[in-house]
């Protein structure tokens, strides 16, 4: 399920919270609204309001006479709906990701031209996390992350293991890349006292392009 504390650029629109709405009632239609609520990121007076609206429009039948013996059932007009609204949401999300991935395009060059192949990327964040799956997407692999955090040494980010720096001394790496902007100054000077080698950093030009640049 969408957890909406993970992201701070994106404010659901009201399609979106329908599509969350009706795809829970798809799988459960003993579901309350507060789960409701809960799952779609909004107020139970906001998640009554959207019930009302989909049973005005035939997307959903009500069985029960209580509220807590109430039962919503999908309709074939609300399962035509669901299906329309999953087909756009997945359409709009795979162009952010084609965006998101010309933005990297530069990295991607860089990495294939050098022939690196042992990658590690310093930093289990965000950041990281989107690096990989653009980096995976063209078939390049990352050993591993690297992280100071004691909660994150040891366990898995995308079924990849997250490393202490200084577990690195003893591994062979053509470069670890520095996954942060904001940061990544703080993080630089760390992995230097780490005795870490062939560090990348990102640069990014006023077009909002990302390259690498050796530390």
């Amino acid at each position: 399920m969408f957890k909406f504390e993970e992201y701070s650029f994106f404010n659901p629109s009201p399609n979106f919270r329908e599509m969350v709405l009706l795809q829970i009632i798809s799988k459960d239609s003993n579901v309350s609204q507060e789960i409701l609520a809960k799952n779609a990121g909004i107020a139970p007076s906001m998640v009554n309001r959207y019930l009302k609206e989909f049973e005005e429009k035939k997307y959903i039948n009500k069985v029960g006479k209580t509220r807590r013996s109430m039962q919503y059932k999908l309709t074939e007009d609300g399962i035509k709906r669901l299906q329309f609204l999953i087909v756009s949401y997945t359409s709009e999300v795979s162009k952010m990701y084609a965006e998101t991935k010309i933005s990297f395009d530069g990295v991607l060059y860089q990495i294939k031209n050098k022939s690196l192949k042992n990658i590690y990327l310093y930093g289990a964040g965000v950041v990281g996390g989107i690096l990989l799956k653009v980096l995976n997407s063209e078939n390049i692999e990352i050993k591993g992350f690297i992280d100071e955090s004691p909660l994150k040494i040891g366990e898995k980010l995308y079924n990849i293991k997250i490393f202490s720096p200084e577990s690195m001394k003893n591994k062979n790496y053509d470069a670890i890349i520095i996954a942060s902007f904001r940061h990544y100054e703080e993080i630089l000077k760390k992995a230097k006292n780490f005795g870490l080698k062939n560090i990348q950093i990102f640069k990014i030009d006023n077009e909002g392009k990302v390259s690498l640049k050796e530390a």
